[in-house]
């Protein structure tokens, strides 16, 4: 199952005193081990401000595919600069589809 143009709702627990969850939809979902998904707004990260942030499972074995069933997973995500390839990592959280 393709999750291309799901919208998410990421849940943020670190940084601890982030303000608010963040909501996107999925632009692609590169093996199941990737997602790249565009913000509803962009946000400020120590070098990059950007709408676009890629999320990678936290932990090693773990996919994406509980998504499909409507399961959470645990990500790490970096803001995506999408014309130099540069990278930020600012969150550790938890993606489900909205």
């Amino acid at each position: 199952m393709s999750l291309k143009g799901q919208t998410v709702r990421i849940i943020v627990n670190e940084p601890w005193n982030w303000e608010g969850n963040l909501f996107g939809t999925i632009l692609s979902d590169r093996g199941g081990d990737k997602l790249l998904v565009k913000l509803t707004k962009p946000i400020k990260g120590r070098k990059l401000t950007s709408d676009l942030i890629e999320l990678k499972p936290r932990y090693k074995k773990e996919t994406f595919k509980p998504l499909g069933q409507y399961y959470s997973v645990t990500v790490l995500g970096a803001l995506v600069d999408g014309k130099n390839d540069e990278y930020d990592y600012i969150i550790t959280g938890s993606v489900t589809l909205d």
